[in-house]
């Protein structure tokens, strides 16, 4: 009996230990990790942007894509998910670090071209209205490209799979929409 009372309190203490330090990293604007700098809000990561490494901005109610973005040219990692953006600006093609893109549950119809000559590997796009990319989509060295929740054809599906071939792509069974 003493055994499993030392051991449930045992499990506990690793269970609370894991939320403290979770909410401790989580609840700063910015962390350093191994000099990776993450930012949670707009106006923090602004005080610097040239140290900006990771920004996610996920649940902020945005209607458009926050210009500001653009002057952090040391950028990597991008999460606008769970917004409404609704376009992407050309001049994202001068972030050239960027690799890591989060645009889910926006209402991007398209891509600007200027994507196409980023290193992105990472490419979250469910929840949109992106059904095809342009032939220059396939200069990305895109390892993951996450589609669901996107009705689309077969044809539109394999037209995907033939720009980016490498890349593992998460979609929807394809529809009988009609298109």
């Amino acid at each position: 009996m003493q055994k499993r009372f030392w051991h449930k309190v045992s499990v506990n203490l690793g269970f609370v230990c894991t939320l403290l330090i979770y909410i401790n990293v989580y609840s700063q604007d910015s962390t350093a990790n191994g000099g990776m700098h993450t930012f949670f809000s707009l106006e923090q990561a602004m005080k610097q942007p040239d140290s900006v490494i990771s920004l996610t901005l996920k649940k902020q109610h945005l209607k458009e894509f926050p210009q500001e973005i653009l002057q952090m040219k040391n950028l990597e990692r991008l999460d606008l998910s769970r917004n409404s953006i609704k376009e992407i600006p050309a001049a994202i093609g001068e972030l050239k670090k960027l690799h890591y893109v989060n645009f889910a549950q926006n209402y991007l119809t398209e891509l600007p071209e200027e994507m196409a000559f980023l290193p992105i590997d990472t490419l979250i796009l469910w929840d949109n209205q992106i059904r095809k990319f342009s032939e220059s989509f396939k200069s990305l060295p895109l390892k993951f490209l996450d589609l669901r929740a996107i009705l689309m054809t077969r044809k539109e599906q394999k037209a995907i799979k033939q720009i980016f071939p490498a890349a593992k792509i998460r979609k929807d069974h394809p529809c009988n929409c009609g298109r």
